[in-house]
């Protein structure tokens, strides 16, 4: 069946992805990371509802599915020459944050770590000697247990600002948490600034980075939902490398050594603006002045802010803190695993041996990607090897969490190739898919839930009629999309 033309252009699919972030929010109240005392269980019916894990993480699932069709098909109306601009996205974009502005998280527990750490900031304790359980109270019993002894680590920028949260929410979890979201919500405005610039530096249509590095599930769900402290760190980035190729390289460097100070992975970035300093100075020692030059803005930038900050260097030493968890995705700790428990039954070497030999490899390799994309930067652009640099390092690292992918992502969406761009299309998807709720625990009912969910909604597409691969877009449409 062919419904009528008007239900058939990019209209349609900004209002099928606001329809799923809306079934997304309902599922994560059932099936996500809400924090120990939670106010929802006052509604009625909330409590029960939670206990049946199949319900709420189909739930959860048929918005997720709704959306990424949706997000889907809007890429594909992208690249017709009448496809949407960059302006109506970025309208469709502020429509598909909204359900996601006043809800707990849904995929990860992380912003109670940082509540937690802000207000360990406030009462004048060293985050980076102790851990939430030295806290205590209702914000310490939102930790997870893995994370109750183990130091922050995070750069003071962020401890600060999650010093400013605590203290003007008062220490209480659900302000804090939306305090936590208007940071994460300011990283992904300057991202939605800086994408279509960087794209447009890069010679990359930017509509179709605007939909790839911002319009992403992923940013909308880990960035936005969940509050990750990574999106103030690539807002403060991406807008750091449009600096750097607007003729302020100096500058650049302050805005990624900032992010870098806010999450350490950042500071890569500092290298690659390194060849676009060097093309605006004069032939001879280019190479070596814009390297200076980064390195003293850099350093120059880091003491200042740490000083201010007063928190010190401790950082440092507690960069190694994530590793504590086991991630599957993380490549080098599935390899160190599985190989470590054949030498464990040959009588070689540990698990854990066998486990941080890979981990090393791994580092040693991504060391080699950096070095080897560094000298190719002019060739394959600043940007883009960028993101490949950190693609790399975040595929050999000893953890692996789904937003992680995003450092990569959004420089690849702005500046790389069309097969790269594709790569990162697909994987957004698969990740869409594969990562549970937080709230409920792995197993058979959460799968099956997941299997119903996506039925229910392709089901329901396809009810209606709509050939998605075969669609015409009437010009007239997009017009009234983007009024």
């Amino acid at each position: 069946m062919v419904m009528p033309a008007r239900r058939q252009g990019v209209r349609f699919w900004h209002w099928l992805g606001l329809i799923g972030g809306v079934m997304i929010a309902a599922g994560g109240v059932l099936a996500g990371a809400a924090p120990a005392h939670d106010p929802m269980l006052l509604l009625p019916g909330v409590a029960e509802l939670r206990d049946a894990t199949v319900f709420a993480t189909a739930v959860v699932y048929v918005g997720l599915t709704l959306l990424l069709v949706a997000w889907w098909r809007v890429g594909a109306l992208v690249r017709r020459p009448d496809g949407p601009s960059v302006r109506g996205l970025m309208k469709t974009g502020v429509w598909w944050t909204l359900p996601f502005l006043l809800i707990a998280p849904i995929f990860s527990r992380d912003v109670y770590s940082y509540l937690a750490q802000g207000a360990m900031a406030m009462a004048g304790m060293n985050t980076y000697k102790v851990g939430p359980s030295a806290l205590g109270g209702q914000l310490g019993a939102n930790v997870p247990a893995i994370w109750q002894d183990t130091p922050a680590p995070y750069g003071p920028v962020f401890l600060n600002l999650a010093n400013g949260v605590a203290h003007l929410t008062q220490q209480s979890t659900w302000p804090g948490i939306i305090g936590m979201r208007m940071l994460a919500l300011t990283g992904v405005g300057l991202v939605a600034w800086s994408v279509p610039r960087l794209a447009h530096a890069s010679g990359v249509d930017p509509a179709v980075a605007v939909w790839l590095g911002v319009l992403n599930p992923l940013v909308l769900l880990h960035l936005v939902a969940d509050a990750h402290n990574d999106a103030l760190m690539l807002g403060l980035m991406t807008a750091g490398l449009v600096l750097a190729l607007r003729g302020r390289p100096w500058l650049g460097v302050v805005a990624i050594t900032l992010a870098g100070l806010v999450k350490a992975p950042a500071a890569v970035a500092i290298a690659f603006v390194v060849p676009i300093w060097a093309g605006r100075l004069a032939v001879g020692t280019r190479w070596v002045r814009a390297a200076c030059g980064a390195l003293a803005a850099a350093a120059g930038t880091a003491v200042v802010f740490t000083t201010l900050a007063g928190t010190g260097y401790g950082w440092v030493g507690t960069l190694k803190t994530p590793t504590l968890a086991r991630t599957w995705m993380s490549v080098t700790t599935d390899l160190g695993y599985v190989s470590g428990q054949a030498l464990h039954w040959l009588g070689l070497a540990t698990v854990d041996q066998t486990r941080d030999a890979f981990w090393l490899a791994g580092l040693v390799v991504a060391a080699a990607v950096f070095m080897f994309l560094l000298r190719r930067s002019t060739q394959v652009g600043p940007v883009a090897a960028l993101g490949l640099c950190l693609a790399a390092l975040v595929v050999l690292a000893p953890v692996v969490h789904p937003w992680y992918l995003l450092w990569g992502c959004i420089p690849l969406a702005a500046a790389g190739s069309d097969a790269m761009r594709r790569g990162v299309a697909v994987l957004s998807a698969l990740l869409v898919i594969f990562v549970l709720p937080g709230g409920v625990p792995p197993g058979l009912p959460v799968l099956l839930g997941a299997a119903i969910g996506v039925v229910v909604a392709l089901l329901a597409l396809g009810a209606l009629g709509y050939q998605l691969r075969r669609q015409p877009l009437p010009v007239s449409e997009l017009a009234a999309a983007e009024r």
